[in-house]
């Protein structure tokens, strides 16, 4: 499965990398990627994946993140 995030706050590079490597730490989390243009997360996973709480744990990182509306 794929969910992409609307990235609230994205200064740098740097910020991209730490969002990813939290993600990727997560439990269920096969990759995630920032795109800086879009200010999107995509998170590939499987459904072990509690999206709430990621969305929670980047927020409380300083990286907030909202599941973006799927078509």
């Amino acid at each position: 499965m794929k969910t992409t995030f609307k990235v609230l706050h994205y200064d740098c590079a740097s910020c991209a990398l730490v969002m990813e490597g939290i993600c990727e730490d997560a439990p269920g989390v096969q990759k995630a990627e920032v795109n800086a243009v879009k200010c999107q997360l995509t998170v590939e996973h499987d459904d072990s994946l509690d999206l709430k709480s990621l969305a929670k744990t980047l927020s409380n990182e300083g990286y907030p993140v909202e599941p973006e509306r799927q078509p």
